[in-house]
């Protein structure tokens, strides 16, 4: 088929067996690619009650249609699994060249199964497919990994996906990075690797992908192209990066400090993207295709705080989490501490809160200098903040508590700790404030992989009266308060779907996002270009979506969620005391009367299960006979 390989590649670790295997048609017209197609294979391969960290949970290494066509945006991966650090669905992406160089090597998708008895690392080219021996590399960080690998093969083309020293400790949420600085980040797939034994996937080829119509896709590039040259949005990325929304959250009050206590700090000027330009940026990279280039690359050089510019700059949600979270406003001790997490692999969103949550619990008396190993965790501390990084890293002292998760730790630590541990199914909060705004808040109540930004929308857009009615986003939604209450379920429901289907394509956010440039109904059109299939329609493909997003909630439903797991942590029901948004809540009773409609909306039962009717409509009927429902 146009845009696709057609071809799985199959590893059993445990037999040290590397297998390809034809890719059905069928699946690819149904579920497209990325987090509908992975959602299949999990479903259908880990029994339910599998250990996440045990032979029969399988790492699902995705690409989707679009990848290796120079669109911009495209040039991406999704690793899907279940996640130990939630227990249930576990996808995280990320850019780079290392997923359309796995396209280039000949395999759309790579499935992985077992545990290997030694470390290995899988090689993927289109002239060899092998697991060779990593014990060279085990104990080594992202980069010294990546830099091995390339030095040892004598190709810096090469694209590494490699986890480092948070992996092979089984902290539950370690991440997956290739390029240095490209973090499959969310749910754990580093712990899954390092279970696995499987310290690295590198992927390399020159295959071309072919495309229903060439000569009509590539001038819709050079429009796309033009667009992102003179949008005002695409260029303030180039400039400042994600960081440019730094300042103006703050300003809106929802940018979160203290464990999120607050959404307004007082001088958010060191933590802002036009201080980093101004003061530590040494470049920009880009993914291949894209010209917007927001990756930072930034570099202090003075001790203590000296950086690598190859791990990258901090991002929107770093800065939160690593910065306004934890008190730390001074711009390069936020970048060590991202070059850390990179360093070692870890995601910073968990990380960071976690390191919040401590701080807090440090400050109320719940830990004191015995439980931290006499570190002192006040707020603010940089040193502590760097020192925990590593601990978790390597799961020593109170770093072996936070390695387990917001959740987890919470409920070890008692006290009433649970009250401000922001996560959602063990996943930390993004760096968005739910009480600012209200649909984000229940997006992470009802999100497949806990706490999540990226799994719906964001309530600023329709207050901004930005709509898009190709998928009902219409003028019946515009200008409603971000923290107002009115029509966020339905406009949730509508979001979720549709980030499904981007993340079936496998699209970055950043050129699909709301408005443009890529709008949902272009979508459709260059699904059509590249893959010749017509039936795609803008209609279709969000109810593609909604069967994808359906699927990845019976695999949460098979392994017990309900609910009372779509829950949000008690300080979201406590009043913002300042800044712009003072006053919004998100109380029990808010959020149990949104869930409710919600649920009906989604032809969910009141636990939160989809009905055998609903899934049959989704055409997912053999799937409902799985789990058994009639």
């Amino acid at each position: 088929m146009f845009g696709y390989s057609g071809k799985i590649l199959r590893v059993d670790l445990s037999q040290e067996t590397v297998t390809p295997e034809p890719l059905p048609e069928a699946l690819i017209r149904k579920y497209i690619g990325g987090r509908g197609l992975a959602a299949h294979y999990l479903y259908h391969e880990v029994p339910a009650g599998a250990d996440p960290l045990g032979p029969d949970n399988r790492l699902i290494f995705t690409t989707g249609p679009f990848d290796n066509t120079n669109l911009p945006g495209s040039s991406r991966y999704l690793l899907c699994f279940k996640s130990p650090l939630t227990g249930g669905w576990g996808d995280a992406n990320a850019g780079g060249s290392f997923g359309r160089m796995l396209k280039r090597a000949g395999y759309d998708l790579i499935i992985v199964q077992g545990t290997a008895s030694r470390p290995l690392y899988l090689l993927a080219t289109e002239e060899e497919i092998a697991l060779k021996d990593a014990s060279h590399l085990w104990g080594l960080s992202v980069g010294e990994t990546t830099e091995r690998i390339r030095f040892d093969y004598k190709n810096k083309r090469l694209q590494v996906a490699t986890i480092g020293q948070a992996g092979e400790n089984l902290c539950r949420y370690a991440c997956v990075i290739n390029g240095f600085n490209r973090a499959a980040g969310r749910s754990g797939a580093g712990a899954v690797m390092g279970a696995k034994k499987l310290k690295a996937v590198v992927a390399f080829g020159n295959l071309e992908t072919k495309v229903q119509d060439r000569t009509r896709l590539r001038d819709r590039i050079k429009e796309l192209n033009q667009y992102i040259r003179e949008d005002p949005g695409c260029q303030v990325l180039s400039t400042h990066g994600t960081a440019s929304g730094v300042g103006p959250y703050n300003e809106l009050g929802m940018f979160p400090a203290y464990n999120f206590r607050e959404g307004y700090s007082d001088d958010i000027t060191p933590l802002m993207g036009e201080t980093m330009t101004d003061t530590v940026l040494v470049g920009r990279e880009a993914c291949p295709g894209c010209l917007v280039a927001c990756k930072r690359m930034v570099q202090v050089v003075d001790e203590p705080y000296r950086t690598n510019p190859v791990y990258g700059g901090p991002e929107f949600e770093t800065i939160g989490t690593l910065g306004s979270c934890v008190g730390v406003y001074n711009t390069q001790a936020v970048a060590k501490a991202h070059e850390r997490c990179n360093h070692f692999g870890l995601d910073a969103i968990n990380t960071g809160l976690a390191i919040a949550w401590a701080m807090e619990c440090y400050e109320k008396g719940i830990l004191g200098p015995e439980d931290t190993g006499g570190l002192d965790l006040t707020w603010g501390n940089e040193k502590a903040l760097l020192q925990l990084i590593e601990d978790i890293s390597y799961r020593r002292g109170l770093g072996d508590l936070l390695a387990e998760g917001l959740k987890i730790a919470a409920e070890r630590t008692g006290q009433g700790s649970d009250y401000f541990a922001m996560q959602v199914k063990n996943q930390a909060f993004a760096v968005h404030m739910p009480r600012a705004k209200v649909g984000q808040g229940l997006s992470y109540a009802t999100s497949n992989r806990g706490a999540c930004h990226m799994q719906g929308m964001h309530d600023e857009t329709i207050e901004a009266g930005r709509l898009m009615s190709s998928i009902g986003i219409d003028k019946k939604f515009k200008g409603i308060s971000r923290m107002s209450k009115e029509l966020k379920p339905e406009y949730e429901v509508i979001a979720q779907n549709l980030r499904a289907f981007q993340d079936s394509l496998i699209m970055c956010r950043f050129i699909c996002w709301d408005s443009g440039p890529i709008t949902p109904a272009s979508l459709s059109e260059l699904v059509r270009l590249i893959t010749g299939m017509e039936e795609h329609t803008t209609e279709q493909l969000m109810h593609l979506g909604e069967r994808a997003y359906n699927l990845c909630r019976l695999f949460n439903a098979r392994e017990g969620f309900t609910a009372e797991d779509d829950s949000l942590p008690g300080r979201v029901g406590e009043s913002l005391p300042r800044g712009v948004s003072a006053g919004s809540v998100i109380s029990p009773e808010d959020l149990q009367q949104m869930k409710a409609q919600y649920y009906r909306l989604r032809g969910w039962d009141e636990q939160g299960i989809p009905t055998a009717e609903r899934l049959k409509q989704l055409d997912l009927a053999e799937e409902a006979d799985m789990f058994g429902l009639k």
